[in-house]
């Protein structure tokens, strides 16, 4: 079986002493529906945050989008009957992130392209499905491929989510309605041995973000690989030695003394081996076992923290932390995209889209959908230049009110929406 299965997560207990865990129970040992939280450092459950006999409070950022139904017309099993994909975890999840500003967990439910939310700030958790704001990635239900399956919260503030096959880097910002952007694809370093988008080596697994600003991608092979930003170039850096034969790194966080944890998806029925395990050499990438003595806890999908990597050296370099990191870091010329919408609100029907430093060249869709998810307007878009502006008009016959505006590329993937007011 294919677990292909892993993101970072981290929070606090004095926050930074917290990790959150997508796990199984012992019985149903690849049913990774159980969010809970750790301290490793005290060998203890601090609380049990999400169990699936449990109802919770739930929320769709008030409407879903045309295309959001269009790319779940698979949420009926063949009988009829209405599967798991609307319910908190949305049948399994296998990447979380954890923003402890707003104190939210993000995750992106396996078998979906939604990003989601649990609001901690309630005694009882609460759940934001951002449904208008799909991904749009799933071709069918299974399509392992564009699974996003790795996510962190980067030192810069923002999320950063990633697809199996490397293919989509998403960013998304925390606090309020998220916006979220994809910002394509990754790229090797001309020296990689090992490719950062191949099946066999470096899916899955999840990633963490580091106090230089990187991201550092472990995959469920035990491969590292180094992600700068904003150009996207991935470099490949070790394979992880010292875990069992069998052990898959499928989560992995950080924990209060900024070292690197990793977790099992698969040490259920696999020889019973200890689920977690720290990298104590990063010249060689030697792990040790990490005593385990949290009861109840089974196979482990996810984890994540409020902690970066190396950050207790945040203010030395990284040559003087990880030899493995210390290769020079190529200037990076590329520029993120952007989207403005203006003015917003629009007080006299007509608004603006301006584009920057759109790499993926080519025609695009403007799509207005009203709170219901009806699509009150839908133009084309042709982006490419280093600067775009498009000119638009709201439709007379339309109430005032809310909408979102989502730019959509030739497949159907939405790689940009916000919020729309209309006066």
């Amino acid at each position: 079986m294919t677990i292909v299965l892993g993101c970072i997560v981290c929070a606090s207990f004095s926050q930074s002493n917290k990790i959150f865990l997508v796990s199984s129970n012992k019985i149903a040992s690849q049913n990774y529906t159980h969010i809970s939280s750790v301290d490793l450092s005290a060998g203890k459950k601090i609380a049990d945050l999400y169990e699936p006999q449990k109802k919770y409070a739930v929320r769709t950022n008030g409407f879903r989008s045309y295309l959001s139904l269009q790319q779940n017309a698979f949420v009926n099993d063949k009988e009829g009957n209405v599967d798991t994909l609307r319910s908190p975890m949305g049948g399994a999840v296998a990447c979380m992130a954890y923003d402890a500003k707003t104190n939210r967990l993000f995750y992106v439910p396996q078998h979906l392209s939604e990003l989601r939310y649990m609001d901690l700030n309630q005694s009882d958790p609460s759940f934001t499905y951002l449904d208008n704001q799909s991904l749009n990635l799933l071709h069918s239900k299974d399509d392992v491929a564009n699974q996003i399956t790795r996510m962190t919260i980067g030192a810069d503030g923002f999320g950063y989510a990633l697809s199996n096959d490397g293919e989509h880097l998403i960013k998304f910002s925390t606090a309020g309605t998220p916006v979220i952007q994809d910002l394509g694809v990754l790229v090797d370093k001309p020296t990689n041995g090992i490719f950062v988008r191949s099946s066999c080596t470096s899916w899955g697994g999840d990633m963490v973000a580091d106090a230089s600003g990187n991201l550092i991608l472990i995959t469920q092979s035990n491969y590292v690989f180094r992600i700068s930003l904003p150009g996207k170039v991935a470099e490949y850096v070790g394979l992880i030695s010292g875990v069992p034969q069998g052990f898959t790194s499928n989560g992995a966080a950080v924990d209060e003394n900024g070292d690197l944890i990793l977790s099992c998806g698969s040490c259920l029925g696999n020889g019973g081996f200890v689920p977690f395990y720290k990298i104590t050499n990063w010249t060689n990438l030697v792990a040790s076992a990490v005593p385990d003595n949290i009861p109840g806890i089974g196979n482990i999908s996810d984890m994540a923290s409020s902690n970066l990597l190396f950050q207790k050296n945040a203010g030395t370099t990284p040559a003087a932390l990880a030899p493995a990191f210390s290769q020079t870091q190529e200037p990076e010329k590329l520029a993120l995209p952007t989207y403005t919408i203006y003015p917003n609100p629009v007080t006299s029907l007509k608004f603006r889209i301006k584009t920057n430093n759109i790499t993926d060249k080519g025609e695009y869709r403007m799509i207005v959908v009203d709170v219901s998810g009806r699509a009150v307007m839908e133009e084309k878009m042709t982006l490419g230049s280093k600067s775009n502006l498009s000119s638009f008009t709201f439709p007379t016959n339309e109430a005032r009110g809310i909408y979102t505006v989502l730019i959509v590329d030739i497949f159907n993937r939405t790689v940009y929406s916000q919020q729309l007011i209309v006066q």
